[in-house]
């Protein structure tokens, strides 16, 4: 979490800037906002006032006629670790070659501002998306303490009341990620959903926490009909997780973690919308992925299938799948696979065998269904948070 060069231009104050130079540069970090406009006279003392992710702004005008002093400037920045500057085009319309040359070399952006755009609001913007970004961390950090399996009592109740200041007598959490949304963009749906009284929204590993409180139950649905209704409003890829309905503060790190496990499992079962309450054994599986016990029992029971599979291409697996998800029906799950009624039967009976289960149909449905969720939860390709 930081805010970079590429942040600040998405903003409208900054519709007409020109990256003049160092593009590869636009994801260097803002620090903070500097002002320069006068001449650089005392080295040791310049650099006694800048520091490392300092972003400038400059007109120019000092050096506007002097391209050698003009790149002794952008040289003192890159030198003292800024990450880029904003030049009002005010006195200086075109930047000279050699130092566009050397701002790419060094992969520091300049950046050309139309000069009725006030220094002002420039500061104001940066200043307030960075004052943004470091309370974001500071929440950051308090819901993975909040995470933390060692957590006690005391510091769940005094970080909900941090993290969550309109607490009703119920509440909930609502995670999601929204695919490629712009900075912009993401600012406009949190100041959305921040317009809503019940609503507390958390930025959160690159996705979005939202604490949705309230005190009549029949509102719930809502609610949560509300928010996803929003982020349809900002980007089509999305995959949202939605938590139990809580009334003690002192489950709080249990109705965040909720939401944030229904979300990594959206991924998995590749639904866009996923209910805690709806999860069945997931529930159960998916905190223990770790375990010795949990991948034992997923080499016992897929692996013969899956090295079957591999020497004879068999389509087990598949086909396995299917007849689960279809109830049993070898029928219809031969239908979908295009293949006879009896290929389905051959190959259910097979994988039961290859685990000597084909005298106990009911114990091989439990053991197989277990396993093949281990082995979504397990092989998933989706990036975790």
């Amino acid at each position: 979490m930081s805010v970079k060069i590429k942040d600040l231009l998405v903003l409208n104050l900054f519709k007409s800037a020109r990256v003049e130079a160092g593009k590869k540069g636009l994801d260097n970090e803002i620090k903070r906002i500097n002002f320069s406009d006068c001449p650089i006279l005392d080295d040791v003392l310049d650099h006694k006032l800048v520091k490392k992710g300092d972003c400038f702004i400059n007109s120019l005008y000092i050096v506007k006629d002097d391209d050698d002093k003009m790149l002794e400037v952008f040289e003192f920045y890159v030198n003292s670790g800024s990450s880029g500057a904003f030049v009002i085009d005010e006195f200086v319309k075109i930047i000279p070659k050699k130092i566009i040359q050397y701002a790419d070399k060094n992969n520091f952006p300049i950046i050309l501002i139309d000069s009725n755009v006030p220094y002002a609001d420039i500061i104001k913007a940066t200043m307030e998306m960075i004052l943004l970004d470091q309370s974001d961390i500071i929440s950051e950090m308090r819901i993975d303490r909040l995470l933390d399996k060692n957590v006690r009592k005391e510091e769940v109740l005094r970080t909900a009341k941090h993290i969550n200041g309109s607490f009703k007598k119920n509440y909930a959490a609502l995670y999601f990620k929204i695919e490629n949304i712009t900075y912009e963009k993401e600012r406009f749906l949190r100041s959305d959903l921040k317009g809503i009284n019940e609503f507390e929204p958390i930025k959160y590993k690159n996705g979005m926490l939202v604490i949705i409180n309230f005190d009549n139950l029949r509102v719930f649905n809502s609610h949560v009909s509300y928010v996803i209704d929003l982020i349809k409003r900002y980007g089509s890829g999305y995959k949202i997780g939605v938590s139990n309905i809580f009334s003690r503060i002192r489950n709080f790190h249990h109705c965040i973690s909720q939401s944030i496990s229904s979300f990594e499992i959206s991924k998995i079962i590749d639904d866009t919308v996923v209910h805690y309450k709806d999860l069945n054994v997931y529930k159960i599986l998916y905190p223990l992925k770790e375990t010795y016990q949990i991948r034992d029992f997923y080499k016992e029971i897929i692996q013969p299938i899956k090295e079957y599979d591999s020497y004879y291409n068999a389509d087990l697996i598949k086909t396995i799948g299917l007849y689960l998800e279809n109830d049993g029906d070898y029928k219809k799950t031969a239908n979908q696979l295009h293949q006879h009624e009896n290929t389905v039967r051959y190959r259910i009976l097979k994988a039961k065998k290859l685990l000597d289960l084909e005298n106990n149909h009911l114990k091989f449905i439990e053991q197989i269904s277990i396993a093949l969720k281990i082995d979504s939860i397990l092989n998933s390709k989706n990036d975790r948070l």
